[in-house]
């Protein structure tokens, strides 16, 4: 998790810490220009209190922290069109504005997707499915889509994908799982009751369980195993289409199944290579 939204979130910070945390977010401008000294003579905390915030954060001291923080305040502040997420065009627009505003709307929710973005989490997240026997997906209507797209990339390289929600038939799939396997939940807004039970079921269980979503606040999320972030720019009615939300899921799918293959890179490859050749010595590609 980056470290504004750790900041904005607040969790288990003690009081200066949070006084710390709502200085650094109000004075985005002016707080990278501070010493630690001149940070916590603003703050009315100490550098002590500074030093434990920034190890609370997963890092070595101040230093990195600004560093680190400097980095993401410019992903934050980029120039970003103001396409809306929602009602990405007009009913008078020509078609040629339409294919610019998607295209737009496109690069805007994966550029914030990728300042979500962290390495620790990606790689344990991509090591978990790559070491499970199974991946069973919890997905429903569109984001069920983007869950076949997931699954017919991994039967290339021989990792078999159940869409437990595809035939009504998840009860069944969710008491089968075992330790050994390994569920992902891709729900935009995360607050599905039978998803949470399921959640809970899998905590009891030891089943290890990553969600997909905008809400990382959701009981669901904080069930997880692994919860990985997508921007929550969609309204769940007052729109025209779910662009922005499965923009964002493909992107992160492809990311983690992208980070997957790269762990054994090339017996991935050779797996698809050689599956080609089978495919053409036996005459099977002729229908595909």
């Amino acid at each position: 998790m980056n470290i504004l939204m750790q900041l904005s979130e607040m969790q288990n910070f003690t009081p200066n810490e949070q006084s710390i945390a709502s200085y650094i977010l109000k004075h985005k401008e002016h707080v990278l220009q501070l010493s630690i000294q001149e940070l916590a003579k603003a703050t009315y905390t100490s550098h002590s209190a500074i030093h434990r915030l920034t190890q609370k954060l997963g890092l070595t001291g101040f230093k990195e922290f600004t560093i680190t923080l400097a980095r993401e305040f410019q992903q934050s502040t980029q120039s970003i069109s103001n396409v809306n997420p929602n009602y990405p065009f007009g009913s008078g627009e020509s078609s040629l504005q339409v294919a610019q505003e998607i295209a737009e709307l496109m690069k805007e929710t994966i550029e914030k997707n990728v300042a979500y973005m962290d390495d620790e989490l990606l790689s344990q997240t991509a090591h978990l499915l790559n070491n499970a026997n199974r991946i069973f997906i919890y997905a429903q209507g569109d984001s069920q889509i983007r869950a076949k797209s997931f699954q017919n990339k991994c039967f290339k390289i021989n990792k078999y994908v159940v869409i437990a929600t595809e035939l009504s038939e998840w009860i069944y799939h969710t008491i089968n799982l075992t330790s050994q396997d390994c569920a992902i939940f891709l729900t935009y807004h995360g607050i599905s009751p039978n998803y949470v039970q399921v959640a809970q079921h899998f905590n009891r269980e030891n089943i290890p369980f990553i969600t997909i979503t905008s809400s990382n606040q959701s009981e669901l999320a904080k069930l997880s195993t692994y919860c990985i972030r997508v921007p929550n720019d969609e309204e769940k009615l007052a729109k025209i289409g779910t662009f922005s939300s499965q923009i964002a899921f493909e992107y992160v799918l492809n990311v983690l199944y992208s980070c997957i293959y790269k762990i054994d890179y090339l017996k991935n490859m050779h797996t698809t290579t050689e599956s080609l050749k089978k495919f053409q010595i036996n005459n099977l590609m002729k229908d595909i």
